[in-house]
């Protein structure tokens, strides 16, 4: 049986700092890819649109994108919308597989005491 290579991506959001009420989870997500998928195509492809778009090696991060936030603090709306886009364009075209979970912060801070 030829032996296979999954890759995992984890990434987070949230803190267990003190409880905000604007901020009532913790969350945890995967994205799971078998490195037997070839997506070097479709990587390249997104890094040219990148370039094209004025962001040369340039890693997305939607958070501080959406909210106007560290490099995209002086972005226009649309250039923003466009990078947007190209990176839910590019992430709908591949296989691979996520997951989240989500925790409540109350729920997390009040059954470890």
């Amino acid at each position: 049986m030829a032996e296979k290579t999954l890759s995992v991506f984890i990434d987070e959001s949230g803190d267990f700092g003190p409880y905000e009420t604007h901020a009532p989870y913790y969350l945890v997500s995967m994205v799971l890819h078998d490195q037997s998928i070839d997506i070097s195509g479709n990587i390249s492809a997104f890094e040219s649109h990148l370039r094209n778009l004025g962001y040369t090696e340039h890693a997305v991060h939607t958070g501080p994108l959406i909210r106007r936030e560290s490099v995209y603090k002086n972005d226009l709306v649309e250039n923003r919308k466009q990078l947007f886009n190209a990176l839910f364009n590019f992430s709908r075209k591949l296989d691979y597989i996520t997951h989240m979970q989500r925790f409540e912060r109350v729920n997390a801070l009040t059954s470890s005491r």
